[in-house]
């Protein structure tokens, strides 16, 4: 069967803005959903270019940089997004994460605490 334009694209509601979408936030305790938007390609090669950074402010600011684009709701400023509970700003990463690649959040989770234990070691041969 040959792919269709709509299954290669992310939809979009009006005025162009991707449609979001209710996700429950899995890798947590509790029933917790939020509103995200998947990122596009576009906005994930950004995000890898800052996350892989030689800078150390660049790369902290790509968790930002993906809460920002993706959570719509509940809508947060720049300093509440600094202000978030870590392990809720993780799980909404890794689901922001998840819709945007089309993975699981728990498949996201096993690939951050992968490249974690990477960097890790990298860290150790220094």
């Amino acid at each position: 069967m040959e792919i269709t334009k709509e299954q290669l694209i992310f939809s979009r509601g009006e005025g162009g803005n991707l449609i979001p979408q209710e996700v429950k936030l899995e890798n947590i305790d509790g029933d917790f959903t939020v509103k995200l938007v998947p990122l596009t390609r576009g906005k994930l090669q950004e995000i890898h270019q800052m996350a892989t950074s030689t800078d150390s402010q660049e790369r902290l600011n790509a968790d930002t940089v993906i809460m920002q684009s993706g959570l719509v709701s509940p809508k947060l400023t720049d300093e509440e997004l600094a202000d978030m509970k870590p392990q809720l700003a993780v799980a909404i990463n890794q689901a922001i994460l998840a819709i945007s690649l089309g993975l699981t959040q728990k498949e996201v989770g096993d690939k951050t605490d992968e490249v974690l234990q990477n960097q890790e070691l990298m860290l150790k041969k220094k």
